[in-house]
Formats: structure tokens, sequence, C-alpha cells
């Protein structure tokens, strides 16, 4: 197998990738942007391209009212793709009015299986900081309401997250993921505490990542997801260059590594804790 820029892959993750294959497991991107530009031009190709490196679920995350719609189209086009619909924190000050009319309506589609992305970001800091903390706790109410997992966004704002969670959904089974997990390990304990999964992207194989990869020993294998968050966060070697699902791969076989797992192994227990995750 040679890979999208034309290097040959790493012989030992092939071979693993190979026989996970032909043993029937497969992954899931659980956390992408592929309703999103460059990726949405060639959808169909960037799918076929994940088949092909047996990544065969791809759930792809809305981040305001009219992209969460995108995220939708692109679950209603293709058997293989799910989707999730929430506001970013980036875009909280744009909320619409009516957002729990629109977001309602929404929810209740087959193919919506989570509430996300929110959170809070206090790196940008792209809404108010209040505003930020005002839509997230809504939408965690309406996650509540509607009976679905949801995907956080943290960014900076450990302590904000941790306090509003403990808020509006501590113990609440099956809680959802925290996604694209940066290494807060304040956030990290109450997680694990609190029926949260934890996601890990591309940074996990970035060589300056050690304390990143540290906090693996702390996450049980069966509360682990992996995602590409594309079209960002390209792993090892792609970074710098448009990431999609084909990549979820590189981070699975990172993690798996840190784990003493075979690949094969580890995609098994990735699909068991999205189906118990999602109750799919």
């Amino acid at each position: 197998m040679i890979n999208k820029s034309g290097s040959p892959l790493h012989h030992q993750f092939l071979m693993e990738l190979e026989a996970a294959g032909k043993a029937g497991a497969f992954f899931t991107d659980s956390h992408a942007h592929i309703h999103m530009e460059p990726l949405a031009a060639e959808m169909a190709e960037v799918l076929k391209r994940a088949q092909a490196n047996h990544v065969r679920r791809v759930v792809t995350i809305g981040c305001g009212y009219e992209d969460s719609l995108l995220a939708q189209k692109a679950a209603e086009t293709y058997e293989n793709v799910f989707f999730a619909a929430g506001i970013h924190p980036h875009d909280s000050a744009e909320t619409p009015d009516n957002a729990d009319e629109l977001f309602g309506s929404i929810f209740k589609h087959p193919k919506c299986i989570a509430v996300g992305e929110i959170g809070l970001d206090y790196y940008y800091d792209h809404s108010p900081r209040d505003v930020q903390q005002d839509v997230f706790r809504h939408f965690l109410r309406l996650a509540v309401e509607h009976e679905k997992p949801v995907v956080i966004h943290n960014r900076d704002s450990a302590e904000d997250c941790v306090r509003i969670l403990n808020d509006e959904v501590k113990g609440r089974d099956r809680n959802g993921i925290i996604h694209c997990f940066s290494g807060d390990i304040e956030l990290l304990r109450w997680a694990l505490d609190n029926g949260f999964y934890i996601s890990y992207a591309g940074p996990v194989t970035y060589a300056k990542s050690d304390d990143l990869r540290a906090t693996l020993q702390y996450v049980p294998v069966d509360r682990l997801l992996v995602e590409t968050d594309c079209p960002y966060l390209s792993p090892m070697p792609f970074r710098g260059k448009t990431n999609e699902p084909a990549n979820t791969v590189y981070n699975a076989y990172e993690i798996s590594t840190i784990k003493s797992m075979n690949l094969y192994d580890f995609a098994v227990q990735l699909e068991k804790n999205y189906k118990y995750l999602f109750q799919a």
C-alpha cells in the first residue's frame, strides 16, 4: 500500500493494518468535518480513500446551525456517514434566537448521534467568555432533553468546562466525548469519572507531544476513541497538509503502540466503545 503522499507506509504499521482489515476489523473517525472545504468538494473520493485504509464510518461534526445542516446533508448522502449538530464556542455570539426550535428538529434526525461540538475556547476568545458559557450550558441542557451524548471542545478552559459540566450533566451515563484531548488532567479525571470517552487526534503523533502521549496511561482502553478533526491537525507524516478520515489509522496505530496492543485488537475495542457510547 502507498499512502496519499506517495511514500511507503511504515512496514510494521502496514502489516498490522492489512491484517486488521483482512480479519474484518475497521475504524471510525469519530470527529471529522468532511462537509467543510476543501473536503466537501471531493467528499466521495475522500470516503473512498478512507475505505481503502479500513476507515468505514465517519462522524462529521456541525459547528453552527447552517454548518450542522451541511453535516446532516452529508449523512443523508452517504450510508457510512453520521453527524452531530451544535454551536462551536467560536460562534457562540451568533447563536440564533430560536436555537431550540432549529436544533430540536435536527436532533430528531435518525443519523444525528450527538450534540456538538460545544464547549469553551479561551485561547482564541472569538466569542465573549460569558456568552460561550451561556451557550454551552444551554446546549448541554438540550442534550439532556434529547437524550444525546455531547462532543466537548476545550481549549485553555478546563476549569470552567468542569464547573459547567458538573452543574449540567454530572452522573449521566454515556455522557459523550472530550474531543481532540489536549492534556488537561483536571478535565480528564472528571470526564473519566462521569461517563465520558477520550478521543485523541493528530497531535498524539507529533514529536513534541510526549506530555500528551503520557496521559494515555490514565485512560482505560474501553474509554478511548480516535479522530482526525479533519481538515485540521494532520498526523505525522502529513503534518501541514489537509487532513482527511483515511488518516485515522495513523492516530490509532500510535495509541495502540503506546497501549501495547496490536492494531486489530485495538480496532475491535474501539468499535465496542463506539457502539456502547452511541447505542449503535
